[in-house]
């Protein structure tokens, strides 16, 4: 009697807890428009080229978009949930010399300690982790120097195969990067 509950009762409690977890709804954090999405992420991105005397002269900014999926993906219990990640990516055209390379990031960690974001620090990059956000500033080996801001709950206003989303910008955004010769940043 004791075998036969457990073939039962273990398998059901499992298959329970699987389509519970499938059915549970998704938490309902705000969804922001994609007009105000963009406007903090340009915010951001004008914060931080603001920040350098003399400037970098940035290249034009990429825009992407990653639409929010709930279920099991790779099979047609996969949905969208309305909900997207808004990133932006930005290249600085000035060459920076690997003798200045930690003065960019300096420069970017002190902005974002001011405006009282929790700064993590590593080698060649400073970033911000928040609840909804996430900010990044690498200065690269090559004299390149990066920054890319993204934002969750975004509306995603993609179609059912993902396309059409907030996709703005140049794909090689970065190849600008790097070559532009500036009297202080490059010697």
């Amino acid at each position: 009697m004791r075998a036969k509950v457990w073939r039962w009762t273990v398998p059901g409690v499992l298959l329970a807890l699987l389509v519970g977890w499938y059915a549970w709804p998704e938490p309902e954090e705000p969804i922001v428009p994609v007009d105000r999405a963009q406007h903090r992420i340009e915010a951001e991105l004008a914060d931080v080229a603001g920040a350098f005397h003399p400037g970098l002269q940035w290249a034009t900014t990429r825009y992407e978009s990653d639409p929010d999926l709930t279920g099991f993906c790779g099979t047609s219990g996969c949905r969208k949930t309305g909900r997207a990640e808004m990133t932006a990516k930005q290249a600085a055209r000035v060459r920076i010399t690997p003798a200045r390379d930690q003065e960019p990031l300096d420069i970017v960690q002190a902005l974002w300690t001011g405006k009282g974001y929790s700064v993590e620090r590593y080698k060649g990059a400073v970033e911000v982790k928040g609840s909804d956000f996430t900010l990044r500033f690498v200065s690269g080996v090559n004299g390149c120097a990066e920054v890319q801001a993204s934002l969750l709950n975004v509306a995603d206003i993609s179609d059912d195969k993902g396309h059409g989303g907030f996709g703005q910008g140049p794909l090689d955004y970065a190849a600008p990067c790097a070559t532009v010769d500036d009297p202080y940043w490059s010697h």
